[in-house]
Formats: structure tokens, C-alpha cells, sequence
């Protein structure tokens, strides 16, 4: 998967660890898929620039390649922008129906 506007394969063997404020051995126990299995959610929450969507990517490039699972990715502003279209359309709950058919239903970011 590639960041919207990159041509950059974001995979966990890309982050950077050492520049960053994150948890290794929590993204690695993540990056696992214990918590797809387990259909648990995971919110990612930090300051623009903390590796928030690469990470969100790299769990995301995991669950398809190594759990053969089906993963849509969405920012937190797309999210809500989609599902208020769908709402002043009459179509509420159309996108929810398409997302309850994914494994991970989908793989978000907050922030920059």
C-alpha cells in the first residue's frame, strides 16, 4: 500500500524507530495480527509526523499479505466526509454495510 500522493511501499521494515516517539514493542506485538484474530480495534493517535499513517499502513499491508485479510484504509477526515454524503443522500449506514464485509474493517488515522 502507498500513502495517498506517494509512491512509497510503507511497510514496517521502513519505519523508523529511532527518530520516532513510538512504542517498537507494541507496533511489532501489532504488527503480529493477534489483533485481528481477536477483532480488536486499534486507534493510532499522535502529533503530525509521528509515523501514525505508516504504521496504519504497515498493519494493514500485514493483515492482507500474511492473514490474507481485506483492509481499507481511510484518514479519519475522508471517514467522516463519506459518511456524511451518504447521510445528506438519504444513504446512511451504506458505507458501514460495506465495511462490516472486511476484516479489518478499516485502518485509520487521526491528525496529519
Amino acid at each position: 500500500m502507498c500513502r495517498p500522493g506517494a509512491r512509497v511501499w510503507l511497510d514496517l521494515a521502513g519505519f523508523d524507530f529511532a527518530s520516532s516517539e513510538v512504542n517498537e514493542a507494541t507496533v511489532r506485538q501489532l504488527h503480529a495480527g493477534a489483533f485481528i484474530d481477536g477483532a480488536d480495534n486499534i486507534v493510532l493517535i499522535g502529533s503530525p509526523g509521528t509515523g501514525k499513517t505508516h504504521i496504519a499502513f504497515a498493519l494493514g499491508i500485514q493483515a492482507v499479505e500474511h492473514h490474507r485479510k481485506k483492509v481499507r484504509f481511510f484518514s479519519t477526515v475522508d471517514l467522516v466526509n463519506a459518511l456524511e454524503q451518504e447521510k445528506a443522500m438519504n444513504k446512511a449506514g451504506q458505507l458501514a454495510e460495506r465495511l462490516i464485509r472486511l476484516d479489518p474493517a478499516a485502518i485509520g488515522t487521526a491528525g496529519s
